[in-house]
């Protein structure tokens, strides 16, 4: 048996400024392969403090870290879970209120988290499979939101795989929650979260799924991949969030 976590993603906040990720792109970003696994380069995907507080918009962030260097095989620097914990409070002020997603990416490049700085970052619309799959692939991830319903806390519990299951539309929803999603294939996206990998099928994803978000990581940079992207044009649009 596995535990369910905390929440703690607040409504989705897009700002004006940024346009879709691939509106940034220098040319037509090429096919997704089929499949894609970043979820198992990391030997443990630690809790992080959502386990006691709603931080998962931290520890989702703290997760893209640590698999941007197994990917890139850099040794940025990772943060700790009690540093994870003490971010998390530094931008809530102090109280368990959660964060918005579009707040903790505006941190995260203008200042950093923990001495990471994301290059850039731009959203991703949630229902263009080609276009997430084109993120996970070239950028090593996606930063993203849902809405969880009640049954996916049993289903996590049980190592089962996010799915529609019969009657799913009576389910509540009991909380927003960010996660990173790490890979792909036909049937399956692998997200991490309260600790482990999770299985989510596609379409439970574009039922539940709110925000999500291509980051352009420091450990990118610094091997040099930046993979087609206007960046002059996306650090622009930046500036003006």
């Amino acid at each position: 048996m596995r535990t369910a976590g905390k929440f703690g993603k607040l409504a989705p906040q897009f700002p004006e400024a940024l346009k879709d990720f691939t509106a940034y792109a220098k040319a037509p970003l090429p096919p997704p392969p089929a499949s894609v696994d970043w979820a198992t380069n990391v030997a443990t995907w630690p809790m992080d403090g959502n386990d006691q507080y709603g931080d998962c918009t931290m520890a989702a962030a703290a997760h893209m870290i640590q698999s941007w260097n197994a990917q890139t095989k850099m040794k940025d620097a990772e943060p700790t879970e009690q540093q994870v914990v003490e971010e998390y409070k530094r931008l809530s002020g102090g109280q368990d209120t959660g964060l918005v997603e579009s707040n903790v990416l505006k941190t995260w490049h203008r200042g950093g988290l923990w001495g990471n700085k994301a290059v850039a970052y731009a959203p991703v619309n949630v229902h263009d499979k080609t276009a997430l799959q084109q993120t996970i692939a070239l950028f090593g991830g996606v930063y993203v939101g849902i809405q969880v319903p009640a049954n996916a806390q049993e289903q996590f519990a049980e190592g089962e795989p996010w799915t529609l299951d019969p009657g799913w539309q009576q389910q509540s929803i009991v909380g927003g929650h960010a996660i990173p999603l790490l890979g792909y294939d036909d049937d399956w996206i692998y997200a991490i979260t309260w600790g482990g990998v999770q299985r989510i099928a596609w379409d439970w994803w574009f039922t539940y799924a709110d925000e999500a978000w291509a980051v352009l990581s420091q450990e990118y940079k610094e091997v040099g991949e930046v993979n087609g992207i206007d960046l002059a044009t996306l650090t622009a649009d930046l500036k003006q969030v």
